[in-house]
């Protein structure tokens, strides 16, 4: 066995270990164009969903209450070059009752800041996280010590600064206009959201 397989297989065992007892992980992953809305699962219903979505729409069931994942991105946006305070916003709507647990920020050497709203069915809205220096080198899932409830019909509105400025020391060229990519000299906006979901 190659060491590249050994530490693959040794990271599934670690995954699932993470899991509670007698759960098993299982995914879905669901791609939309924007706008779309996720199709309801059909057959055996995951017990850990992770979808990568571009509709608007988290409707993924649990069996079991384990805290599933959702990571939502923004995958369209340019950030100007020489901008220091660019804005890119996106929002994810829950279809079921759910216990917010923790959410995961990630942009890369150009993100600077960012804020989290959660937007009640009624309009009314709060503050549910802010990181006002946001850095790359040290990413976290900020969990909560009491958890959120999450009604049916809610948003969660995430909005990232970013700074491609010369100002910004970790800009590798402040002269390009920059858009989503995997490498850390592109940039990324999106939030694993860590939830469970309300019995049926």
């Amino acid at each position: 066995m190659t060491g590249a397989r050994a530490k693959r297989q040794l990271a599934v065992v670690l995954g699932v270990l993470a899991l509670s007892a007698g759960a098993w992980p299982r995914a879905q992953v669901v791609q939309q164009p924007p706008g779309g809305v996720p199709p309801p699962p059909t057959g055996p219903q995951p017990v850990v969903g992770t979808g990568f979505i571009s509709g608007q729409v988290i409707d993924i069931p649990s069996r079991k209450p384990v805290p599933e994942a959702i990571v939502r991105l923004s995958g369209r946006f340019t950030i100007p070059a020489g901008a220091s305070n660019h804005e890119v916003s996106t929002d994810v709507t829950f279809a079921q009752d759910a216990t917010l647990v923790g959410l995961f920020p990630h942009t890369h050497v150009r993100g600077k800041r960012w804020s989290y709203t959660l937007e009640l069915p009624d309009g009314t809205t709060k503050s549910i996280l802010s990181v006002p220096r946001y850095d790359f080198n040290w990413q976290t899932y900020y969990m909560y010590q009491e958890p959120i409830a999450i009604p049916k019909g809610a948003r969660i509105l995430s909005t990232a600064w970013y700074d491609n400025s010369a100002a910004n020391r970790s800009n590798p060229d402040p002269k390009i206009d920059v858009k989503w990519g995997d490498q850390t000299w592109e940039e990324m906006q999106y939030t694993g959201i860590m939830y469970s979901l309300k019995r049926q």
